[in-house]
């Protein structure tokens, strides 16, 4: 019965997608959209309910209750059109139940030149582009079925000689329901102030009154339009259907965890996507994944390896791509490490 009642809240939760018009294009930093770890991504993402690794900074902070010792991921993502997409982090566990980390997202491309209305080959000059993420997380085992997490982000963008800046929390839940491996997460996102740029490219003189020959122009700055950020709000179900421990089917060598996550947005349709792992003695892993509801992204996969020293540290290695329709594949990869 348990089991029905969280199968259909989710379901529930999983988008009518005729009803939300699409909002593509009126947020700010759209970088913090694009996920990070090769074995979430080689899922479709499917995170908010499995995710237990320093990743989950970025996914479910709720999940970092997961890590239980001082671990460090380094992902990255080859985007379509030379962007480069960059996420570092570290988990120091504080004791079972309580966990900090500290997170990094970079999204880079090359320099451009600068074109104009009279020099539309270019002027000789070049200009660059970037956005920046830094974030502090905590996670807390409130009971033993319920974890908690928050994280407190900066975010800037840079371009040419702009800057726009906001500050931002995300706020996670897991619960664990105890009844063959299933566990619901729910995660809101990006919750935070808005993004206006500024610099001395929009700094003008202006003359009120420009017939009057003594008058002197007034220095003054253009103001631009405020952006929200790409508010969105997380849930899903992590199962682990066969492995070890709460699984509905015990199995040593093998382990197998599907994952289904909702996605409700501020500046799109709800989006869905399901994802499935398969491991054979924690040593190689196998990942699949469908986004639905997704104007650019459809299938994703991909595979990882682990390496695991007793009393010592453990090694991850995981790559995912995912195809992007008309853009093509992006692929991903990750290091995760343990000591």
């Amino acid at each position: 019965m348990r089991f029905l009642t969280i199968i259909i809240f989710i379901l529930y939760l999983i988008p009518n997608y005729g009803q939300e018009a699409n909002k593509a294009g009126t947020t700010a930093a759209q970088f913090l959209k694009i996920g990070v770890g090769a074995a979430s991504l080689g899922m479709a993402g499917t995170s908010a309910g499995l995710v237990n690794d320093a990743s989950s900074m970025y996914w479910n902070p709720a999940g970092l209750i997961g890590v239980n010792s001082i671990s460090v991921i380094a992902s990255y993502t080859d985007w379509f059109v030379d962007l480069k997409h960059q996420y570092f982090g570290i988990v120091l566990p504080i004791n079972e139940d309580h966990k900090i980390g500290v997170g990094a997202m970079i999204l880079t491309m090359g320099e451009m030149e600068i074109t104009t209305e009279q020099q539309p080959k270019g002027t000789g000059d070049f200009f660059d582009a970037s956005d920046v993420m830094v974030g502090l997380t905590y996670s807390a085992r409130l009971v033993d079925f319920f974890t908690f997490g928050i994280s407190v982000k900066y975010i800037t963008q840079n371009i040419y000689n702009e800057t726009a800046s906001a500050l931002a929390v995300d706020i996670g839940t897991n619960l664990i329901t105890g009844y063959k491996g299933i566990k619901v997460g729910m995660a809101l996102t990006n919750f935070g102030t808005t993004m206006t740029l500024a610099g001395r490219d929009l700094q003008k003189s202006y003359d009120p009154l420009p017939n009057n020959a003594t008058n002197v122009g007034i220095a003054s700055n253009l103001k631009t339009e405020a952006w929200e950020l790409p508010l969105n709000f997380r849930v899903g179900i992590g199962w682990d259907f066969i492995g070890k421990g709460d699984v509905m089917i015990y199995d040593p060598i093998h382990s197998i965890k599907i994952g289904i996550d909702a996605n409700h947005q501020n500046d799109g349709p709800e989006n869905a996507s399901i994802g499935i792992e398969y491991k054979w003695q924690n040593l190689i892993a196998l990942r699949s994944g469908y986004y639905f509801n997704d104007d650019v992204r459809k299938l994703a996969g991909g595979f990882g390896l682990n390496w695991d020293v007793p009393q010592s540290f453990a090694v991850g290695v995981d790559y995912a791509f995912a195809e992007l329709d008309r853009l093509g594949s992006v692929h991903s990869i990750s290091l995760k490490v343990g000591f």
